[in-house]
């Protein structure tokens, strides 16, 4: 696990904990608070929610029906999380409708690249990823582990919050400014430890999105076999890969499509989340968005994580060296900048159910400085 000497290597930065509890729009109002505190910070913060969903409004793809037919499925499905929105509305100053299309802006980015495929044979590229892995046992107990891969420019925006809500169980979570809900990992009070990552399909359609099925596993949930039960009868969009673990170290993996998903679970090892889909029923719904020496990334960083697992990973200091593991443009876990610039891993997690605590840092892995949410 050599590392090279990439440019930029002291590219790590603290990450803002922020603690919410109430009613959901109580809880959007303190989320929009801590963000508001700083008007500098707020100003900047509106100016990029702005230009990102400037981007998602030229899209062909997007129409103002087609983000309303989401917002009807939360109302009827997940209406805390419009409380959520409206609560944060207000603090953010900016209108509803515009936070929620920043937290969904790449469902119609993904409808776009499925319609380019069909035309073109070949989807626009599309350069986000990230990276997990659950195993069941270590001298800490299980662990659940994300390295998180995107646009640089969400590094600043990226927060953990430790929520108790007015109904249903408290968490913490790796998540968003701006987003209701969990748009990244949790773990709740009991130890159920969840994790996303994205995934470009052709199975899409109106649902709801990762951040609000993520959150209603947090908030009702107590074990994977749960999680998956509910996942199973949950009308979704799509789009993207779940990972589990609970305090006993049982393990589950949930690959979700619109019209399609696929569930497994095992009581002890290891299991991967990259990019794509692994199930034969899903597989064929996967698109591969990256071309050149970047094509088959997330192939590569699944195969490299589950060669590394299976060597054994005793303990949270291994599991950090894996996340912090340097190879080929292909199989880097640690992403810098100089890969695929400006998409980089903006941050890392790691979830102690059986401590009940989590360790997260901003930036590079490599050179992760890390704090710590109980």
């Amino acid at each position: 696990m050599g590392i090279p000497r990439y440019q930029n290597m002291r590219e790590t930065y603290d990450i803002d904990t922020v603690d919410l509890s109430g009613e959901p729009y109580e809880i959007g109002t303190g989320f929009g608070q801590a963000l508001a505190a700083d008007r500098g910070r707020l100003g900047k913060f509106q100016a990029f929610v702005r230009r990102e969903n400037d981007q998602v409004e030229a899209l062909p793809t997007y129409t103002q029906s087609g983000l309303r037919s989401v917002l009807s499925v939360l109302e009827r499905e997940s209406p805390s999380i419009l409380e959520w929105l409206e609560g944060m509305a207000v603090e953010i100053s900016l209108p509803v409708q515009q936070l929620f299309l920043f937290g969904i802006g790449s469902y119609f980015r993904d409808l776009m690249i499925g319609l380019g495929s069909h035309r073109q044979g070949k989807p626009d590229q599309d350069k986000e990823g990230c990276s997990t892995f659950a195993i069941s046992d270590s001298e800490q107990g299980p662990i659940l582990a994300k390295n998180r891969d995107c646009d640089s420019a969400y590094g600043p925006w990226q927060v953990m919050i430790r929520v108790r809500p007015g109904r249903g169980l408290g968490y913490m979570a790796m998540t968003t400014y701006g987003v209701a809900g969990v748009n990244s990992s949790g773990m709740n009070v009991e130890g159920l430890a969840v994790a996303d990552t994205h995934v470009t399909s052709l199975d899409i359609g109106c649902g709801l999105p990762r951040f609000a099925i993520v959150d209603k596993i947090l908030t009702q949930c107590t074990t994977v076999n749960e999680a998956l039960a509910l996942i199973m009868n949950q009308p979704l969009m799509g789009r993207g890969n779940l990972i589990l673990t609970d305090i006993s170290g049982a393990l589950g993996v949930a690959e979700l499509g619109y019209r399609s998903r696929a569930v497994r679970s095992c009581a002890s090892g290891y299991l991967v989340n990259t990019n794509h889909f692994t199930d034969p029923i899903m597989q064929d719904a996967f698109l591969e968005t990256n071309f050149g020496d970047l094509q088959g990334t997330s192939l590569a960083r699944y195969s490299r994580l589950s060669d590394l697992l299976s060597s054994g990973c005793r303990n949270l200091k291994e599991a950090q060296r894996i996340m912090a593991y340097h190879g080929t443009a292909l199989d880097s876990l640690c992403r810098h900048k100089e890969f695929n610039p400006p998409h980089q891993t903006i941050s890392t997690v790691f979830y102690l159910p059986q401590r009940k605590e989590a360790l997260f840092s901003g930036g590079y892995p490599c050179v992760a400085k890390y704090q710590k949410a109980v």
